[in-house]
C-alpha cells in the first residue's frame, strides 16, 4: 500500500500505534467523541431507580393487558409484576458501591413512588372512553416504560460478571417469557387500536 501523494510505501502500523481509547481529538479544535469512553458506573442511584421503575411499569402494563383479556388470575398477575420488579431491583443494586442498607432500598422505594404517581397521572390525564383510545394510551405508556428501563440500564452500566450455565439459562428463559408475554399483549393492543 502506498501514500497516494508520494507513491512511497506507508510505514507499518506497529511503528506508530494509536492509543485506544484516543487521548487526543482526531481533528484539531474538536473535542473527543463522548461515545468512545469506556463504560463505568455512572449514576448508580438514578440508573437503578429508572431501571426498577421501567420494569415495574412495563410489567404492570403487560400483565394488566393479559389479565384483562385472558383467564389468567389477578393473583398470578400481581406475582408476575412483583417478580419483575424484584429482579430489576436486585440486578440494579447488585453492583452498587458499598453503602448503608437504606441506600440499597432507596431505588426500589423511588421507583414504586414514581410508578404510583405515573399511574395516577395517566389515569386522570388520559381519557379512555373508548377501547381505541385506551389502547393508544397503552402504547404510549409502553414506550415510556421501555425508555425508562433502557435509560436505567444504561446509567447503571453494570460490569459483566461470569455466571453459571444455570444462571445463563434462567436469564434466557426469563427474557423469552417476557418477550412472548409482551408480544401477546402487543398483538391484543394493536388489534384493537
Amino acid at each position: 500500500m502506498t501514500d497516494p501523494d508520494s507513491r512511497e510505501p506507508l510505514p507499518p502500523a506497529a511503528a506508530h500505534p494509536a492509543p485506544w481509547p484516543p487521548t487526543e481529538p482526531l481533528l484539531p479544535g474538536f473535542p473527543l467523541d463522548p461515545w468512545v469512553r469506556p463504560r463505568r458506573l455512572q449514576r448508580p442511584l438514578v440508573g437503578a431507580s429508572l431501571w426498577c421503575f421501567g420494569a415495574l411499569f412495563w410489567s404492570y402494563l403487560v400483565v394488566g393487558e393479559i389479565v384483562v383479556w385472558t383467564a389468567v388470575p389477578e393473583a398470578l398477575g400481581v406475582l408476575a409484576v412483583m417478580g419483575a420488579f424484584g429482579i430489576a431491583w436486585y440486578r440494579g443494586t447488585s453492583q452498587m458501591p458499598p453503602a448503608p442498607r437504606f441506600r440499597i432500598l432507596l431505588p426500589g422505594i423511588i421507583a414504586f413512588i414514581s410508578w404510583l404517581v405515573v399511574v395516577l397521572l395517566s389515569s386522570t390525564l388520559f381519557s379512555t372512553g373508548g377501547r381505541k383510545n385506551a389502547e393508544l394510551v397503552a402504547l404510549l405508556l409502553w414506550s415510556f416504560a421501555a425508555c425508562a428501563y433502557a435509560l436505567g440500564r444504561h446509567l447503571s452500566a453494570l460490569k459483566r460478571v461470569s455466571s453459571s450455565p444455570f444462571e445463563r439459562a434462567s436469564g434466557i428463559a426469563f427474557w423469552l417469557i417476557a418477550g412472548i408475554a409482551t408480544l401477546l399483549a402487543g398483538v391484543n393492543i394493536i388489534s384493537f387500536a
